[in-house]
């Protein structure tokens, strides 16, 4: 259970630092990086919530909450960083 709250940790802040990556440089102010970290983060547990209920109903696994948003927020965070990389190049 720990590590899955490590997980989580590490993949909120591989949101924010995506979120970071996109706003930079022109749009990079306390505002916006407050607003919008905010919305992804709240958006990828909204969107945690739904895959867990899924998974629950449809799989019938018991998979805990945390683990879902863990390895969600990850993949979204990591696709945020990788495609504003990308295009920076």
């Amino acid at each position: 259970m720990r590590l899955d709250k490590i997980n989580a940790f590490g993949g909120t802040f591989i949101l924010i630092c995506g979120v970071l990556l996109y706003l930079s440089p022109d749009n990079l102010n306390a505002n916006s990086i407050l607003i919008q970290s905010a919305g992804i983060i709240g958006i990828s547990y909204l969107v945690s919530v739904l895959i867990h209920f899924f998974i629950r109903k449809q799989m019938n696994k018991d998979v805990e909450l945390v683990t879902v948003y863990a390895w969600y927020s990850s993949l979204v965070g990591l696709a945020i960083v990788i495609t504003e990389i990308i295009s920076l190049i």
